[in-house]
């Protein structure tokens, strides 16, 4: 059976895939508010992604929390799809060139964990991650995996795509099965009011333009300042009049 669709989107409308990035312990409040938001605005649990990140700054185990891995596990058996998100998701060391200045420390702030690393220690990174979500009974969530920030050195690129891996997301696309979907990525930016507006605006005008396979991207931090929270709201509600919510699972025909 089709998945029910958002009011005023036809079966052939372009694909809406949202999802809630950097899920954890440490950020399993604002994770909740984030789904409810999503909920409220049209999108049912089953239309969700989740990036679940397995050991969140390299002190939150996921598969020591019991709180988060109830909801997680509740959230999957409901049909929504949960993916790896890293390891820890922040950036050992710091990057100093003109690139990684403006991506690693500018774009992600230093949370792009893969940006600088070779790729012995990212297959480490993987597999120790993979571990903590298998113990804590998501082995659902191994299927897919997206690096934090969409950001990976050249080396560690290229053991994520050997990794086994269904489908791996970039700031490009979904990649699958050597196919590059879903273009065109929605995020916000919540830091200071400045860059809450700028987003915010930015993100007005890609709502608008003209229709395509789209990834919104929630994340916890959006929804500590309302005006970034009323921004995301208002992407949802327009986004639904002419897109058909999706998981990343069902669009890729995986599920």
């Amino acid at each position: 059976m089709s998945p029910p669709l958002a009011a005023g989107a036809a079966a052939t409308s372009p694909a809406l895939l949202v999802s809630i990035h950097d899920v954890s312990p440490l950020t399993l409040a604002l994770s909740q508010r984030a789904v409810a938001l999503a909920e409220e605005a049209g999108v049912a649990r089953h239309h969700l992604t989740l990036l679940v990140i397995p050991r969140h700054e390299d002190a939150a185990p996921l598969d020591e929390h019991p709180a988060t891995v109830a909801w997680l596990r509740g959230l999957s058996g409901e049909g929504a799809t949960l993916v790896q998100h890293g390891c820890t998701h922040r950036m050992a060391g710091r990057s100093l060139g003109p690139r990684g200045l403006f991506w690693a420390h500018l774009f992600a702030r230093g949370q792009g964990e893969f940006f600088n690393l070779p790729g012995d220690e990212t297959a480490r990174r993987i597999e120790r991650g993979r571990a903590i979500l298998r113990r804590a009974g998501l082995e659902a969530a191994t299927s897919g995996f997206v690096p934090p920030a969409w950001l990976a050195s050249p080396d560690a690129a290229c053991v994520m795509e050997r990794s086994g891996f269904t489908f791996l997301e970039w700031l490009e696309g979904l990649h699958h099965l050597g196919q590059r979907r879903a273009p065109r990525v929605i995020g916000l930016g919540s830091l200071n009011a400045v860059e809450a507006a700028a987003t915010a605006a930015w993100a007005a005008l890609q709502v608008h333009g003209r229709p395509a396979d789209t990834r919104l991207a929630i994340h916890p931090a959006d929804l500590t300042r309302p005006s970034s929270t009323r921004a995301v709201r208002r992407a949802l509600q327009a986004l639904l009049l002419g897109h058909r919510p999706l998981s990343y699972a069902a669009y890729l025909g995986i599920a």
